[in-house]
């Protein structure tokens, strides 16, 4: 190889190690692009840019095996060229080495990434241009690359080598809290992970579609009946029960009855698999909830039946949790004068938190609960119950469901009346 040729091949891999530090760079900036990516419009790249700012680091991992790649060919070629033909003409070999070695970390290294970190959206739209056919050549050697990895660790590392242990929770929420200081996370992505983290408290109970919501139906009823509650069903799964709603038979996908062209329901329907209120939301994910949208149905102390839960609940309760639907009301609205507008969902501990109001009812966690549990019937809309510290009226009602109620604070007697 000439040095003509070997200059030439090297100026090519430096430029290549510029554009993949630079691209390094703007990765770690991609959060910061709405605007760009709003103007990238809808193409495959824009697709592309899209995917790198919705999880970053993800694709920092290509990026790196290539610049590892790059730097070790330069590395070896730039030793050829001043051992063999440089030395060859005269050079000394300790200046040009230092030369080269300065020149390749200024061009392919510091003002690739100077540039990247003030434009970081110009960078990634141009390497992803440049770098995207290069997939089908990295994808196979990076997976090839750690499986190597992972096999050489098993054959040289020590068994006796002791684990790092896991990061606990309190440490694990620590960094959180230094990440959103940082910027790098935003208020609702913060609450988001700690509702994710508080998953682990959660039991079936707090995340299941409540019996009065779901759509029943009887085995023993008409083919006409059966026919008109599938077809008008709100909910995509139905209960079908025996002799009365705790003698559950089966669940019924609507959609599926619906797409098989309405064949014979009895074809179609499932046995359930029923687990207690009080399992852990985690347990009902790893043993019950884990392939397909087949629901849970959940049992009461007594058996009988409580609820039902499948994997969007879960997901729901989280989303909702941490981040409410845009339009959606908040579960306790204040009307002034001590009335507060609430959710029938809403719950007593919740209450408490909010307006200090202790609302005691054994096994009961709702306050649509409550005024059932005290009326002992469904109510209609206008009845009261006093309780405790507060006057409670139903407000509304959705399929035997209390949708809203209104409290009132009772007045608190004050320091002269009380010493009357």
């Amino acid at each position: 190889m000439s040095l003509f040729v070997a200059s030439l091949l090297y100026l090519a891999l430096l430029l290549l190690l510029a554009v993949i530090s630079a691209t390094e760079t703007a990765i770690h900036s991609a959060r910061d692009m709405e605007a760009q990516l709003l103007a990238a419009g809808e193409g495959a790249v824009a697709r592309k840019l899209r995917a790198i700012t919705a999880n970053p680091f993800a694709q920092l991992h290509h990026t790196l095996l290539l610049s590892a790649a790059l730097n070790l060919a330069l590395a070896a070629l730039g030793l050829w060229i001043v051992t063999g033909p440089l030395r060859a003409l005269g050079w000394n070999a300790w200046l040009t080495s230092s030369v080269i070695f300065l020149a390749t970390v200024l061009l392919g290294d510091m003002a690739p990434k100077f540039f990247a970190a003030r434009n970081p959206s110009v960078v990634l739209l141009g390497s992803l241009r440049l770098l995207h056919p290069l997939r089908n050549v990295l994808d196979p050697l990076a997976t090839l690359v750690d499986r190597t990895t992972d096999l050489l660790l098993q054959k040289f590392v020590t068994r006796h080598i002791k684990a790092r242990m896991p990061v606990t929770r309190d440490e694990f929420e620590t960094l959180v809290e230094m990440r959103q200081e940082q910027g790098l996370l935003d208020n609702d992505e913060s609450a988001m992970i700690h509702e994710a983290l508080d998953i682990e408290a959660l039991t079936v109970r707090d995340c299941m579609i409540p019996r009065v919501d779901l759509a029943l139906m009887s085995s023993e009823d008409p083919p006409q009946k059966i026919t008109a509650i599938l077809e008008k069903s709100a909910s995509r799964f139905v209960i079908v029960y025996g002799e009365t709603p705790d003698s559950v038979e089966g669940v019924l996908d609507t959609a599926a009855w619906k797409l098989a062209n309405r064949p014979e329901w009895r074809t179609l329907m499932r046995t359930p698999a029923f687990v207690p209120e009080t399992m852990p939301v985690l347990e009902a994910l790893e043993h019950h909830l884990q392939g397909g949208e087949q629901p849970v149905l959940i049992a009461d102390e007594y058996g009988g039946l409580e609820g039902m839960i499948t994997r969007r609940e879960i997901a729901d309760w989280l989303l909702y949790e941490a981040a409410p639907w845009h339009g959606e009301t908040t579960e306790i609205r204040d009307l002034g004068n001590g009335r507060f507008l609430l959710d029938g969902g809403t719950r007593l501990d919740h209450i408490r938190e909010e307006l200090g109001v202790e609302l005691h009812a054994d096994g009961i966690d709702t306050i649509g609960g409550l005024v059932f549990n005290q009326l002992g019937h469904v109510p209609k809309p206008g009845e009261r119950i006093s309780i405790d510290d507060a006057d409670i009226k139903v407000r509304r009602i959705v399929r035997a469901r209390i949708q809203e109620v209104e409290l009132r604070l009772k007045p608190k007697p004050t320091a002269d009346a009380a010493d009357v």
